[in-house]
């Protein structure tokens, strides 16, 4: 599912962090230029076009985000980015990149990280990056056709997963591969070919650590993405026996690791465990409800632990006690459109998309709401765009 508190991402919602881009980091050209336009006022924006719904989302602050989206239109590609700058009281538009929305593995953009209020990078099958705010984007180097999913740590990397091709079926040849680039710019580099063949993927970033789950792989970097080491995982990968990996947080004093498998008529088997540090092993603290295929994990701490999943309808399972019991504050019955971009900006802060657009001007009617909790997840509410 990828970014303050001076704050660093907990589960898929980026939001920013505060660090220095040096010449190691990204060219000496590429840090001028984003100091030189670190002082130019934000945008004002315009309005939001009638029906818009959203993508993915990004904090960059307890209360500045932005939503990559899409609204019917006259000239396509109907893409749309919005900002807020207070938690979704109020949004205006901005300009977006000129290519259209899709969903995941399709051929278009499905996800939006912003580092700063100003640098903000838009992927999917390809690379768009802004350094002023979305009032202009360009196309950027990526470092593969497809970026399946990126994230920027708080020592100033850019941590993205990506493909050559897309993945047409469990046996695709396509591997996703880590990489990092710094982000004031720079050259990718490699960081570990994994045996991810699908869209089972998930980045999490607390601090300086980051957590990245590739198909049965998982590595860890305690310097803020500039290395990692592989870490291991209790989910073995057999299909219809055992579990295997989905999705995992950090939440600080704890991460988690939600396994799912045994899927049947909607319903899948979910196994969350815990691990208290970077090289300590995975306890079972429960199985989570069954209904919903698969699902993304999120923990602003861990009094608010938050499972996103769908099939028959779309349900979010909150655990207040570090995973060991959970109810479900939030269900949409709805025939599976499921979410996207589960994340905590605080301990009581959090955001989900149900829904997410995923086609071109909306014409699939998906809503693409933008579902926000102060309270670690006990309420939802709806922000209209």
């Amino acid at each position: 599912m990828g970014r303050l508190r001076s704050v660093a991402a907990v589960g898929s919602v980026l939001i920013a962090v505060s660090f220095t881009v040096s010449g190691a980091s990204g060219s000496v050209t590429a840090a001028a230029k984003s100091a030189s336009t670190a002082a130019a006022p934000l945008p004002a924006g315009g309005p939001v076009p009638a029906h818009s719904s959203a993508t993915s989302i990004t904090f960059v602050s307890t209360q500045t985000a932005y939503v990559l989206g899409t609204a019917p239109c006259t000239h396509r590609p109907c893409t749309e980015i919005l900002r807020t700058r207070n938690r979704g009281a109020s949004w205006v538009g901005l300009s977006a990149p000129g290519e259209r929305v899709s969903p995941p593995n399709g051929n278009g953009l499905w996800g939006l990280r912003f580092a700063t209020a100003r640098h903000g990078f838009a992927f999917g099958s390809g690379l768009w990056e802004t350094t002023n705010g979305a009032a202009s984007w360009r196309r950027a180097t990526p470092p593969a056709r497809f970026v399946v999913d990126l994230a920027i740590t708080r020592a100033g990397e850019v941590v993205a997963l990506a493909a050559p091709c897309q993945f047409s079926s469990a046996g695709s040849p396509c591997r996703l591969t880590l990489y990092r680039r710094g982000v004031g710019g720079g050259n990718w580099q490699t960081i570990v070919a994994t045996n991810g063949s699908a869209f089972d993927e998930s980045i999490a970033v607390h601090g300086r650590t980051v957590w990245v789950l590739a198909g049965t792989q998982l590595w860890i970097s305690t310097d803020g993405g500039r290395s990692f080491r592989s870490h291991g995982q209790p989910c073995a990968k057999r299909p219809n026996r055992l579990p295997g990996l989905t999705s995992l947080a950090d939440a600080g004093a704890h991460s988690y690791l939600l396994c799912t498998g045994q899927a049947a008529l909607g319903h899948t088997v979910k196994f969350v465990y815990a691990t208290s540090g970077t090289r300590s092993s995975w306890t079972l603290r429960s199985k989570p409800p069954t209904p919903g295929d698969a699902g993304s994990l999120a923990a602003g701490s861990d009094q608010a632990i938050v499972i996103a999943t769908a099939s028959a309808a779309s349900w979010l399972y909150l655990s207040r006690d570090g995973g060991r019991h959970w109810s479900t504050p939030l269900t949409f019955l709805d025939g599976g459109e499921g979410w996207s971009d589960l994340g905590f900006t605080t301990a009581s802060d959090g955001v989900v998309i149900h829904g997410p657009a995923r086609t071109d001007g909306g014409s699939v009617n998906f809503p693409g709401q933008v579902e926000l909790t102060s309270d670690a997840g006990r309420t939802w509410h709806t922000s209209t765009l």
